[in-house]
C-alpha cells in the first residue's frame, strides 16, 4: 500500500531496495569521490576565463591582467555587497 504525503529520505532508501542490487552496481550508498589529482587545481580569471595568477585584494576573486582587474573592480567585485 502506498502511503500518501511526504516521504522521508530513510523511507525512500527503504523503497529503493538497494540491498537487492547485484554486487558492484553503483548506488547512492556505494558512491565515493574520485581520487584527488596529482596536479594542482587550475585557477581561471573570473572575467575572461584565462589562467589567473592574481587574486583581487578585496574579495579574493581571480584575475589574469590589469585590464581584467579593472573590469572586475568596476562591475563584479562583491566585497561591499552582502
Amino acid at each position: 500500500m502506498l502511503e500518501r504525503g511526504p516521504r522521508t529520505f530513510a523511507r525512500m532508501l527503504e523503497e529503493a531496495e538497494l540491498d537487492r542490487l547485484p554486487r558492484g552496481t553503483p548506488s547512492l550508498l556505494t558512491a565515493a569521490p574520485a581520487p584527488s589529482s596529482r596536479f594542482s587545481a587550475r585557477r581561471f580569471c573570473g572575467v575572461c576565463g584565462f589562467s589567473a595568477p592574481f587574486t583581487c585584494p578585496r574579495c579574493g576573486a581571480r584575475y589574469c591582467c590589469r585590464r581584467c582587474l579593472g573590469i572586475h573592480t568596476e562591475t563584479r567585485c562583491l566585497k561591499f555587497i552582502a
